[in-house]
C-alpha cells in the first residue's frame, strides 16, 4: 500500500510554497497529488488550524495558504486575521467559498495565484 502524503518539496531551490490546511489526511493526500504537477511549488500539508499556523511560522517564505473545506467560518476568519497580521504577503485561497470545490480547478486557481506576476 501506498503511503499517504503530508507533503511534497519540489526540488528547484526557487520553487513557490503552499500550506494546505486540511481536515483528513486522505484528501491532503488527493490534493498534494493533484497540486504537484503544476509547476515549481513546494506544498506542505496540514490538519488543524494550529497545525497549520505553526508551519507558516516555521517556513517563513510562504506563498499561499489554501484552507480546505472542513474549516468553520470561525477558524477561516482567524487564519486570515492572523495572516494577515503577520504575514501580509501570503496570499489566501478558499475553495468551496473563492469558487467551486473541484480538484481540476483548484488545480488552475492555485496555479494563477502562485505564477500571475510572472
Amino acid at each position: 500500500m501506498e503511503q499517504l502524503l503530508f507533503e511534497y518539496q519540489a526540488p528547484e531551490p526557487d520553487a513557490k510554497v503552499l500550506v494546505l490546511f486540511g481536515g483528513s489526511p486522505v484528501r491532503r493526500d488527493g490534493v498534494i497529488r493533484s497540486l504537484r504537477r503544476i509547476g515549481s511549488v513546494s506544498i506542505y500539508g496540514t490538519l488543524s488550524q494550529e497545525e497549520g499556523l505553526r508551519k507558516v511560522e516555521e517556513l517563513g517564505n510562504v506563498d499561499l495558504v489554501l484552507i480546505g473545506g472542513r474549516y468553520t467560518q470561525e477558524q477561516r476568519l482567524r487564519i486570515r486575521e492572523y495572516l494577515r497580521d503577520h504575514w501580509p504577503t501570503v496570499q489566501v485561497t478558499e475553495p468551496g467559498l473563492d469558487y467551486p470545490y473541484d480538484d481540476t480547478i483548484i488545480a488552475e486557481r492555485i496555479k494563477e495565484l502562485l505564477y500571475r506576476q510572472e
